[in-house]
């Protein structure tokens, strides 16, 4: 009996197998979130080897997919692959430009809707540009390059429209071909050049314009709307056109 006893004090102690229980609990449960891990990390890569050795396991073997393997490789719709991010950009860009050009058309037309009906000025929209061209003999004398006092309040409000316009503006004096020599013009290319700076100086009165969104243009005759070949023809060609470059990207806006 006593022998017994003896042998029994020299066993493990009773809380050792509570506590290799629990080590082993831990241990599952570190296995158990490591198998909830990335299965392609490096690090279950390098610790896979020693688990496994651990439980009497081989090592295990890692394949991973090729280039050419169909698994490696998105699938995507051919709509969805065709658009580009170029594409995208050009068709915001495209939708802006209309947003800014019909603005501005709207606004010509409810400020100067008298001077449009009456044909004093003449509205021509392209796609990137507005033109609003007026004849020169409703603006000028004849031979002369200082603006009528009738045309004054119409200029006014065409500097209020290109205040709240975007872009580069460009007023282009155009004459007919009939020449002139004067002591102040020596041809149609100074007659034509002046009248544009006529128009900026008057437009640039209004505070809100800045003077670097404009440039003034003398073209003379060189680009006549028809042949100047009758008098009423000439008196078209005799013009000033003041051009609003629309924005064709959202950086220039």
């Amino acid at each position: 009996m006593a022998g017994n006893s003896k042998a029994r004090s020299h066993g493990a102690p009773a809380w050792l197998m509570t506590f290799a229980d629990l080590m082993a609990l831990l241990f599952a449960l570190f296995v158990l979130i490591l198998s909830f891990s990335d299965v392609d990390s490096d690090s279950f890569k390098r610790n896979a080897g020693p688990i496994a050795a651990a439980f009497n396991q081989s090592r295990p073997v890692f394949v991973m997919p090729t280039i050419d393997s169909p698994q490696s490789k998105l699938q995507l719709p051919q709509e969805q692959t065709t658009t580009t991010q170029p594409e995208i950009s050009s068709n915001t860009d495209n939708y802006l430009k209309e947003v800014a050009r019909n603005e501005i058309v709207n606004l010509v037309k409810s400020r100067v809707s008298s001077e449009l009906s009456s044909n004093l000025i003449e509205l021509v929209v392209k796609e990137n540009h507005i033109i609003m061209r007026f004849p020169a003999h409703s603006a000028f004398r004849k031979g002369d390059s200082t603006l009528a006092p009738s045309i004054i309040p119409t200029m006014d409000r065409i500097a209020d429209i290109l205040s709240r316009s975007e872009g580069q503006i460009s007023v282009t004096g155009h004459t007919d071909n009939s020449p002139i020599s004067t002591s102040r013009f020596h041809s149609n290319w100074d007659l034509s050049t002046a009248r544009a700076v006529s128009v900026i100086h008057r437009i640039l009165r209004h505070r809100g314009l800045s003077p670097k969104r404009v440039a003034a243009t003398g073209k003379a005759d060189t680009e006549p709307l028809v042949s100047n070949d009758t008098s009423e023809n000439r008196l078209r060609n005799r013009r000033v056109e003041i051009v609003i470059e629309i924005p064709t990207s959202r950086s220039a806006r």
